[in-house]
């Protein structure tokens, strides 16, 4: 298979790859008002970008640690980690996931984030095992990509479903917003900010 062909696959699913490309080129970054919010309300200390195209964030912030679940394919002059390269005794204060693919088709938001999972974009670590005491996890994703019953419940129902078994597993939501699944599709029309308290 040819490098490019390669390098178009592996790039697919990273919501924010396409962006980060766009900002090569440009002096004046372009940078969405989520985005913003996201590095406006950063802890102070690490921060770690999973699973989709987090190199766009380095542009903005320093202290940041891009993970991807397959190398990439091309020389990007950037380190990209694999999450087995995450050593064991290293924590992050925020994590930032906009519309990973690894969530495609699970269930449960806390499930997601609490388990180490065989997923459609790979081996998933369990991801709570990155954070410190002091963090917060910022996860954006598109309705469509998380599996209810959409015959009984709306989508706002669900993200309230998933607040609530969230919060029954250590979870703190400090913002959420459910938006026009048409709006936002680099960044999906769920937003939610969250706290786990790992004592």
């Amino acid at each position: 298979m040819r490098k490019i062909t390669r390098y178009m696959m592996w790039k697919q699913p990273l919501h924010k790859w396409d962006t980060y490309i766009q900002n090569k080129h440009k002096q004046n970054k372009q940078c969405d008002s989520w985005s913003k919010y996201i590095l406006t309300n950063l802890m102070h200390g690490d921060t770690v970008v999973y699973n989709c195209g987090g190199l766009y964030f380095t542009d903005f912030q320093e202290n940041i640690l891009v993970v991807e679940n397959k190398k990439c394919p091309v020389n990007t002059n950037k380190t990209i980690y694999m999450p087995e390269e995450i050593p064991a005794d290293k924590k992050f204060n925020n994590l930032i996931m906009i519309n990973p693919i690894t969530l495609k088709y699970n269930f449960s938001v806390s499930n997601f984030l609490t388990m180490a999972t065989d997923t459609r974009g790979g081996l998933k670590p369990c991801l709570v095992n990155w954070l410190t005491q002091n963090n917060k996890i910022f996860l954006s994703f598109s309705d469509w990509v998380l599996y209810f019953d959409r015959l009984r419940y709306t989508v706002t129902d669900m993200v309230d479903m998933q607040i609530h078994q969230l919060e029954k597993n250590n979870f703190k939501c400090i913002f959420s917003e459910v938006g026009d699944v048409n709006q936002d599709t680099e960044n999906g029309n769920i937003k939610l900010v969250l706290q786990y308290n790992n004592i």
